[in-house]
């Protein structure tokens, strides 16, 4: 397996490959929603000197703070799928392996008696948009490059539309050990996990997504199938965290082989 980071949020992009190279790791997933890292601020160019000065290997993590593509809004569910193509002209550019995306969300509100979230209003509209507009752009790319990753709560309708595209086309999968330990319905992701590129490593205390350093809750990491050998990647976006993590990966790695 290769194991690499996401870079600490207090990084420039030269620190994090002098980081990543220095301590060992393989490869650096760009997180694209900082600023540091957008496709704005960070040229393809400038990533791929990076890359080959300290011989490290690029995956891209798409924005998520600006694409949603369950929106309820036809005009945004485009504009999420122009910002999708512009990440995969720069992965190619840049020679990334894995560009790993978020499906998007469905808003809850906020009333007189406490938040609300009517997963029912969303469950025909997820599926639809899912088997056909998703399924679409996916017919019309190489969908090998782009990962889905597991992040919101899963009901039978998002998970019955996701069994859809996986059959009908080549969509690979990003596995996050965090979001499955605190979300529902991600055993869909176990299921499909020949599909897997990428495993997103971080903690939490089985009730919400905390990104903290592995050992630092109750995240199993033998939840990973030991025939799995592709990208391992840490995601607690914090130097100590990020070391104390990997200390924790390599022993279950001793421990597991």
């Amino acid at each position: 397996m290769k194991l690499g980071i996401q870079p600490d949020v207090a990084q420039k992009p030269k620190e994090a490959f002098e980081f990543a190279s220095n301590h060992g790791f393989s490869h650096v997933e760009i997180l694209m929603d900082h600023p540091l890292y957008s496709m704005e601020n960070l040229s393809h160019a400038e990533l791929l000197e990076l890359k080959e000065c300290y011989d490290v290997e690029v995956l891209l993590h798409a924005p998520a703070t600006s694409t949603n593509f369950l929106s309820i809004s036809e005009t945004m569910r485009r504009a999420s799928y122009e910002e999708l193509r512009r990440v995969l002209l720069y992965a190619e550019k840049c020679d990334a392996k894995v560009v790993t995306f978020h499906i998007g969300w469905n808003p809850g509100f906020i009333t007189a008696r406490g938040f609300v979230f009517p997963k029912e209003l969303y469950s025909k509209h997820n599926y639809r948009v899912i088997t056909e507009e998703l399924f679409s752009f996916l017919k019309k790319i190489d969908s090998e490059i782009l990962a889905l990753e597991n992040t919101i709560s899963i009901d039978e309708s998002l998970k019955n539309a996701i069994e859809f595209l996986l059959e009908e086309t080549d969509l690979r999968l990003t596995f996050d050990v965090g979001h499955y330990n605190c979300r529902e319905g991600h055993d869909l992701f176990l299921k499909w996990f020949d599909r897997v590129v990428n495993v997103h490593l971080h903690d939490n205390d089985g009730s919400s997504d905390m990104h903290l350093a592995l050992g630092r809750g109750c995240v199993n990491l033998d939840v990973i199938p030991k025939s799995y050998n592709g990208y391992l990647t840490l995601e607690v976006r914090d130097e100590r965290a990020i070391i104390e993590s990997k200390e924790v990966v390599i022993a279950w790695l001793e421990g597991s082989s």
